[in-house]
């Protein structure tokens, strides 16, 4: 316990003078005295000096009220003043999924399609965003170009619907044609992959926010092929960068297993069905220079994470949730001086109480 005001522990200095004004006054004497002293007392002469007593330990208890004590307390402050900027992969390799045959066969004799790489990063930025309080939330997507999708936003709402309005390239086409656009009106078209400048975008767009804490998450399955600004370039300026500026990057390889699949597309350019209207798939060879990306998060001096499949992104995003909450224990004062002065003012009142009813003095 600490006081705010301990000057005013000088008052204890009047208790003397308090007990010499309250001191006894010469008592009568009796021409019998020594027969009335062999009487003896009572209980109500020996509790004379009670409420003096009283009245001593109530000032007392009310000076220590008017220090102000204090006691210290924790409160746990958590997640806010975070700017983060997502980086998410919309290139046509994220069609694919990472499921051994026997679980994508289960899916689909329910009548389901597996969620692919792209619906599972989206999944995981759901809660994620759900989850914040207080933290600005942008968004950049890339595949052969990277644009700002949304700027730094405490917007939500705003955020979480465009993120649902998302369309990822599919990869059909309609071949002879001489159409090489997208057949689902995607919102990017994902013939390749532009990390660099996805990564440059995302960090320019933190520059200048010294009030924040800041961070990057890349979540990708490719190797970059598309960048106009050579993505290890860029990971080196951030990486170079004071720890007071530099955004901390959190990248996720997702798909790199040995159980990769792709919807099969046929010669029309669209995908493949079985008879029941499931989609077939092929499988897809490993395309992911894993090297090649942790040299890259290393140059920023950010966390590298390989996801395999769905359960070990969720895992390691869930990580990422607990890391970036930015518990501190912050140390307060709580006030203590309201039981001090009710304790002092009802000592007060009960030596008075006393003293004016059951051990009144009479002269």
């Amino acid at each position: 316990m600490s006081f705010s005001t301990p000057w005013a522990l000088l008052a204890l200095l009047a208790l003397p003078l308090i007990l010499w004004l309250r001191r006894g006054r010469p008592g009568w004497r009796f021409a019998n005295q020594p027969a009335l002293d062999a009487a003896g007392t009572g209980l109500r002469v020996r509790l004379a000096g009670l409420p003096t007593a009283l009245y001593v330990l109530g000032f007392a208890v009310i000076v220590v009220a008017l220090a102000r004590p204090q006691t210290e307390d924790w409160e746990e402050l958590t997640g806010e003043g975070l700017d983060i900027m997502i980086c998410l992969d919309m290139s046509g390799s994220m069609n694919a999924v990472d499921l051994p045959d026997s679980a994508l066969a289960a899916i689909q004799a329910e009548g389901a399609e597996p969620s692919n790489r792209f619906e599972m990063a989206r999944t995981a930025l759901r809660e994620f965003i759900r989850k914040r309080q207080g933290d600005r939330i942008g968004l950049v997507i890339f595949s052969q170009d990277a644009f700002l999708k949304f700027p730094l936003t405490l917007d939500y709402r705003t955020a979480l619907d465009q993120l649902d309005g998302l369309e990822l390239d599919s990869g059909e086409r309609v071949r002879g044609r001489g159409d090489s656009g997208c057949l689902n009106r995607c919102t990017i078209e994902g013939t390749r992959t532009a990390i660099g400048d996805a990564l440059s975008r995302a960090w320019r767009r933190l520059e200048g926010e010294n009030d924040a804490g800041k961070v990057i998450i890349l979540i990708t399955d490719g190797n970059d092929n598309a960048s106009k600004l050579k993505p290890m370039d860029v990971a080196k300026r951030i990486g170079e960068l004071p720890d007071d500026e530099r955004p901390r990057l959190y990248a996720f390889l997702i798909g790199s297993g040995t159980h990769t699949k792709a919807p099969a597309v046929g010669p029309s350019g669209r995908f493949l069905r079985d008879p029941a209207g499931r989609l077939l798939y092929a499988d897809e060879p490993g395309h992911v220079d894993e090297d090649q990306i942790k040299a890259l998060v290393d140059a920023a001096k950010g966390a590298f994470q390989v996801s395999y499949d769905e359960a070990s992104f969720q895992a390691q995003f869930k990580d990422l949730e607990r890391s970036e909450r930015l518990e501190e224990r912050v140390a307060f004062k709580k006030e203590e001086f309201l039981p001090f002065l009710l304790a002092g003012l009802a000592l007060l009142a009960l030596g008075l109480l006393l003293q004016t009813t059951v051990l009144r003095r009479f002269p």
